[in-house]
């Protein structure tokens, strides 16, 4: 609220100071609030597209190329103008709060009026406009340009970098921004310094061609965005099961593998865990193909929150999971297979009916698991899950929802004739 009352009078104040606006600067005022209009107008699915993307992070809003070109020809009364008319018209597609869209609109009027100041206190803001560039005013001209792009940049960053360091986050990338961000915004900034020298050109034609320009810019930057979300997301499913949102065995088995190397060389033990839902085919007849896999969707959440950030998590296959615990002693994997074990049989999960939308709570799920260590029944994971399966059939034949440990010596033969202990120690 501080920073708005104080980008508020700043507005006042200069407005006041700066008199009624030429015909000149109502002329290009006019210009740019029409060809701002029709960029926002001939871009408003890409951008809903780009703002629902960007929902986490930052996002650069093009319509900077025309506050930037207004800071750079306007006075402030019109540059404060120009940015309200942006703004106003962009909420309706906005995705934030009303108050922090309000917040957001105050940072860039900062950055409009930095702009203006700089170009108004050099003779940029007469060169823009029209008046001749001697030669020797080049590298002038240049370094004043650089200047306004930079205040621009600033005022922003302060602003809402702040805002987020008071959220708790004061990280580099959180105040100044991404790399990509920031190519993004100096390439609306350049095209913003383009559109304030041909609003004054030809009266203002060559914006004409400049807003196509600027249209296929923001369209082709949210297909290219639009593209890079695909492939992540692809990346992302080929090694991730869809349903659970947990690591499929394409993602699982690498980073086991090295988790149980990393164990093996500091000499610490290593758990692998394999869980199957009891009678999952008796839920799939009881609640139906999809109500089995909004319990397949719980029983993956009961699995997250009940082991550490570094533990390991896979669905399998079907209602098969396994779970690998880095620096883990047996009876630390007992104790963490029997808070899984114990949260499952009081899981509930809500169902919504086909017919009438009417939902309703669902229990009485149980699991049964074995466990296997690392060095004591093996090193590599095909043979800890094999162990570890092995202890599961036999929970699963001894009347289930129960975890078994593989003995400290596994015994040969086939699996129904293994013996098993229920002691962890």
């Amino acid at each position: 609220m501080a920073t708005e009352v104080a980008i508020f009078a700043w507005a006042v104040v200069g407005a006041v100071s700066a008199g009624w606006p030429d015909s000149l600067s109502l002329r290009l005022f006019a210009l740019l609030t029409a060809f701002a209009i029709l960029h926002m107008e001939a871009t408003r699915p890409a951008e809903e597209r780009r703002r629902a993307a960007h929902l986490s992070g930052e996002h650069i809003d093009h319509t900077g190329v025309w506050t930037c070109a207004g800071a750079l020809v306007l006075p402030i009364p019109l540059v404060v103008a120009l940015v309200l008319v942006i703004r106003v018209r962009r909420y309706f597609i906005a995705r934030k709060p009303p108050g922090r869209y309000v917040f957001t609109t105050f940072a860039i009027t900062s950055s409009a009026l930095a702009a203006q100041a700089l170009a108004t206190a050099t003779p940029l803001h007469n060169w823009v406009r029209g008046a001749r560039v001697e030669p020797n005013e080049v590298l002038a001209a240049t370094a004043a340009v650089a200047a306004a792009f930079g205040v621009y940049y600033l005022a922003q960053t302060v602003v809402i970098g702040i805002a987020r360091g008071l959220r708790g986050d004061w990280s580099w990338v959180s105040i100044l921004g991404h790399r990509k961000e920031n190519a993004d915004l100096a390439i609306t900034l350049c095209l913003g310094l383009i559109a304030a020298w041909g609003a004054g050109v030809a009266y203002g034609l060559l914006l004409a061609a400049l807003s196509v320009v600027v249209v296929g810019y923001t369209r082709h930057t949210q297909r290219i965005e639009q593209l890079e979300l695909e492939r992540d997301r692809l990346e992302v499913d080929a090694l991730h099961d869809p349903l659970t949102g947990l690591a499929n065995q394409r993602g699982f088995n690498p980073a086991a593998a090295l988790a149980l190397v990393a164990d093996q060389a500091r000499r610490r033990p290593t758990a692998v865990m394999m869980f199957d839902l009891d009678r999952f085919k008796q839920v799939n007849a009881r609640l139906g193909h999809l109500g089995a896999n909004e319990v397949l969707k719980a029983l993956a959440g009961v699995l997250r929150t009940s082991v550490r950030r570094d533990d390991l998590v896979c669905r399998w296959g079907g209602e098969e999971f396994t779970v690998l615990l880095p620096s883990t002693s047996r009876a630390d994997a007992w104790a963490i297979a029997e808070r899984i074990r114990s949260a499952v049989e009081s899981m509930t999960v809500e169902l919504t009916k086909a017919a009438g939308g009417r939902t309703e709570q669902v229990g009485n799920f149980t699991i049964s698991g074995g466990i296997a260590l690392s060095p004591e029944h093996g090193t590599d994971l095909a043979t800890l899950q094999e162990y570890a399966d092995q202890a599961l059939a036999e929970a699963k034949d001894s009347g289930r929802n129960q975890i078994r440990l593989t003995p400290a010596v596994p015994l040969p033969g086939p699996r129904s004739n293994r013996e098993r202990t229920l002691d962890p120690s």
